[in-house]
């Protein structure tokens, strides 16, 4: 069983990200809860299913924002129906059901919701986080953790961890990796693949990664700010967050680079 690093697992639809979602994980931030918040959207090509299982797997509980634009869309009922479920299985709480709207609607098409405490947002997003943080005993951090965001620099996407100060840079870019659903390769033919290799890039520190050279860049695993605020470059993913002085609250870019150490097989020769 992998441990939970994440508080939260934030289902919700994206027509409801400006006026609701955003506004709620802003003010989860200011508690410091460490959330996943996905697009709702599934690229083309990825796993539902393990999409799903493993934003769950790492996540203590499931924060379900149901609308009148989550009704009837796939990919968040399927995320509600997989908490559920697991929810049902071991007896363990972990859906919170919050209504944005159309609350006559909701409860008429998920009745089992009915059945639950549920929240509504019109209490405030304030009083929201605070509750969701008294739930998930934040305040009781753990003092072997930091919190950490890492961002998708080219998505937007973004994701909250509680890392263990002995985790290693690779274990923090796999997890950010896993949070954002982003990918290691694709395809540019159907006979060649394009590797990717994820870095870390403190964003205090973010404006002497961009001038550096590609050819710099790709020889580095992260770049972090040290005490005094001058950038220290990481050639290894086994450097751990306590040996680079990580604070807690630090802010990376998740930025892609080829991965030069992947050798293509070679081409078949043509018949």
């Amino acid at each position: 069983m992998v441990e939970a690093v994440q508080d939260l697992f934030v289902s919700h639809a994206s027509a409801d990200k400006q006026q609701y979602v955003y506004p709620l994980t802003s003010a989860l931030s200011a508690h410091q809860i460490a959330y996943w918040i996905d697009d709702a959207e599934i690229a083309w090509g990825d796993s539902v299913v393990g999409k799903i299982n493993e934003g769950l797997r790492i996540s203590r509980f499931a924060l379900v924002c149901l609308s009148h634009s989550f009704l009837r869309r796939p990919w968040p009922e399927a995320e509600m129906g997989a908490v559920l479920s697991l929810q049902n299985i071991d007896g363990t709480k972990r859906v919170l059901p919050l209504i944005l709207n159309a609350k006559t609607e909701v409860l008429q098409y998920y009745p089992l919701i009915a059945g639950l405490a549920y929240r509504e947002f019109d209490e405030g997003v304030d009083s929201l986080a605070g509750q969701i943080a008294n739930l998930v005993g934040n305040v009781k951090q753990h003092p072997d953790e930091i919190l950490v965001t890492v961002e998708g620099v080219h998505t937007g996407k973004l994701c909250q961890l509680r890392a263990p100060r002995r985790a290693s840079i690779g274990w923090l870019a796999k997890m950010g990796q896993s949070g954002m659903e982003a990918q290691d390769s694709f395809r540019v033919s159907p006979f060649a693949e394009f590797r990717i290799r994820w870095v870390l890039v403190d964003t205090t520190v973010e404006q002497e990664w961009l001038k550096m050279s590609r050819s710099h860049q790709r020889r580095l695993h992260a770049l972090v700010g040290d005490v005094s605020g001058k950038p220290q470059t990481v050639f290894s993913d086994r450097a751990r967050l306590d040996e680079l002085e990580v604070k807690d609250g630090t802010v990376f870019h998740m930025y892609a680079i080829e991965d030069e150490r992947y050798e293509p097989p070679p081409c078949a020769a043509p018949p």
